[in-house]
């Protein structure tokens, strides 16, 4: 039993969670700044951390060629999501420190939006990579 192949999708899994949190947060009927900043950066330290861990295991266990096909729309998918939560945090990170500017404000809310749906992209590929994977892992 290969377990150590569940790192990556336990890290995964809670970036996902946690950008859900960041988005219902500020966009609920009431707004929470603090914890919203705090998932967000969370969200964003785990995607960094989890990407290399996931390229790790797939080097380690043999390349593409042991993992289900879906694995290479999910890499294509993480540079995406990679790139929303690098806008979402400038912008965030931005206005927290010079000022809620209007432009600023409405490329941020407007970007999470797109940033959920990737992500919830990138989750939904996760588990089918996870499911394709579950014999290999299980050592079956």
């Amino acid at each position: 039993m290969d377990l150590d192949l569940l790192i990556h999708p336990s890290l995964a899994i809670a970036v996902v969670l946690l950008v859900v949190t960041a988005y219902y947060l500020k966009t609920g009927r009431r707004m929470y700044f603090l914890a919203h900043y705090v998932a967000g950066a969370l969200a964003f330290a785990l995607t960094v951390l989890a990407f290399p861990i996931g390229l790790y295991f797939v080097a380690d266990s043999g390349g593409l060629s042991v993992f289900p096909p879906v694995l290479i729309l999910h890499t294509a998918n993480f540079v995406v999501a990679l790139g929303t939560i690098v806008i979402q945090g400038g912008l965030g990170l931005g206005m927290l420190l010079f000022g809620r500017r209007r432009g600023w404000y409405g490329t941020h809310r407007r970007t999470a939006k797109y940033a959920l749906a990737v992500f919830l992209v990138q989750g939904t590929l996760g588990a089918l990579v996870l499911y394709g994977i579950v014999p290999f892992v299980l050592g079956q």
